[in-house]
């Protein structure tokens, strides 16, 4: 945004901009806020966004409903759908050492081999959850051919009497495919077949409930992979090659198929959100500590790309990544950079839903300022008998959105537990429309 005129009152700006950011006190006002419903004066739209002036140029400084919830201005989206699956070459190296390295893997195939970027995490070294063993080794390249060439010479060097190694092991090298990998990074799933990267779920088979579908992974192998950190001395595998559940971690949450959200369930997404919040709470002690006889696998580069695969994963709420960036000491400018909102540990009671890559930061908190009124003035209409109980839950939580929590009427205990990260957004997004509908001007009806 540009800066403000000279002579402007700078923090009566900050107010108006996004009229109030966060509620003083966590204490809202009575009455709807009045600067929703009158224009913008001149100094205020100076530092706002072209988009926003836009949304509020009407003589009441409202949009319409159907300019609100255009995709274009609307800034919420379910956080799931920045998941597809995926069609990369893959490439399966078998009979790796346990302990091989992600940067011997790469020096082996070749830099320009094509293999996808780095920040992609293009190679999987297989770890068992619950043994820690380390199997085989899958790289992803950027289309099949790129595989298929980086097969081709390595069977080149073979009929050439220079069969392929890794240290001093001789390994094989052969085109495989995004099912075999899902299948050997998700090996407990039951129930799922997988068609190229995508899962197809079977139906429930009676008397065979073994067959049935119950999540991708298992809260014992999150569980188990922590532990393999946590007690190394009862971990021989990881004792002698420390990087790999941190490795085996990045995999997981890079691989795991989040746009399917209507089967995966808070409670299986926060086992591994869990797991990843260890992982990094021990690889940052790790850190501290004298670390000299395992700095070429524990270090600041392997922090970095855990916390980026957290930061980056499509499944993790917008506090659950807050909370990430916390522990990972980050500045809040990095944080903007994973598309993460100004004050995101306000957002306590959205589950599903996060900003939509590349709206405005004033254009988002706007629409956050419109529910937080909204919301509030529902609550004042009702009676004051359930008004005053509303209330008094409400001191025990963030009013930053208002009183949204309380229209969302999510359930608590288990049964929260056990709705879909779909069905979570889902109520999100109907809850904020609903708002938006009844505070903003309907040019339809109106014209009818």
């Amino acid at each position: 945004m540009s800066p403000p005129p000279k002579g402007t009152d700078v923090h009566a700006i900050s107010q108006a901009l996004v009229l109030q950011s966060v509620p003083e006190n966590n204490q809202l006002a009575l009455a709807p806020y009045t600067g929703l419903h009158s224009q913008v004066p001149p100094e205020i739209r100076a530092v706002r966004s072209a988009q926003l002036n836009k949304l509020t140029e009407g003589p009441m400084g409202l949009p319409t409903q159907d300019m609100a919830l255009n995709p274009q201005n609307f800034p919420f989206m379910e956080s799931t759908i920045q998941a597809a699956p995926v069609g990369y070459g893959v490439v399966k190296i078998k009979n790796i050492p346990f302990g091989t390295k992600r940067a011997e893997i790469i020096a082996f195939l070749g830099r320009n081999s094509k293999i996808l970027n780095d920040n992609q995490e293009p190679v999987h070294i297989i770890m068992e959850r619950v043994s820690s063993k380390t199997q085989d080794c899958y790289v992803e390249f950027m289309t099949t051919q790129d595989a298929v060439r980086a097969v081709d010479r390595h069977r080149d060097n073979l009929t050439k009497g220079r069969p392929s190694r890794l240290g001093e092991r001789p390994v094989e090298v052969l085109l495989s495919s995004q099912a075999a990998l899902m299948q050997d990074l998700f090996p407990l799933a039951s129930g799922v077949w997988w068609n190229g990267g995508k899962p197809v779920i079977q139906a429930p088979v009676d008397g065979q409930p073994w067959k049935t579908f119950k999540g991708f992974v298992t809260e014992e192998e999150m569980t188990m992979l922590v532990k393999h950190v946590e007690i190394p001395q009862r971990s021989p595998y990881s004792k002698e090659c420390p990087q790999r559940p941190y490795e085996c971690m990045i995999s997981t949450i890079k691989k795991l198929p989040w746009y399917v959200a209507d089967r995966i369930t808070l409670r299986q997404r926060h086992a591994i959100y869990e797991a990843t919040v260890k992982l990094i709470g021990l690889l940052k002690q790790a850190l501290q500590r004298d670390n000299r006889p395992y700095e070429t696998t524990i270090n600041q580069q392997l922090m970095k790309r855990l916390v980026t695969a957290a930061m980056l994963c499509p499944g993790f709420s917008v506090v659950q990544k807050d909370n990430i960036a916390v522990l990972a000491e980050m500045e809040q400018d990095r944080t903007l950079m994973f598309n993460q909102p100004r004050f995101a540990e306000q957002w306590v009671h959205l589950h599903g839903i996060c900003p939509k890559p590349g709206i405005p930061i004033d254009v988002l908190e706007w629409y956050i300022a419109v529910i937080r009124e909204e919301t509030t003035r529902y609550v004042q209409s009702k009676h004051i008998v359930e008004r005053n109980e509303i209330q008094r839950t409400s001191a025990y939580t963030s009013l930053y959105f208002g009183y949204i929590w309380y229209e969302l009427g999510l359930p608590t205990g288990k049964e929260l537990d056990n709705l879909s990260l779909h069905e979570v957004a889902r109520r999100e997004l109907a809850i904020i429309e609903r708002a938006l509908r009844r505070v903003l001007p309907d040019v339809s009806s109106s014209e009818a």
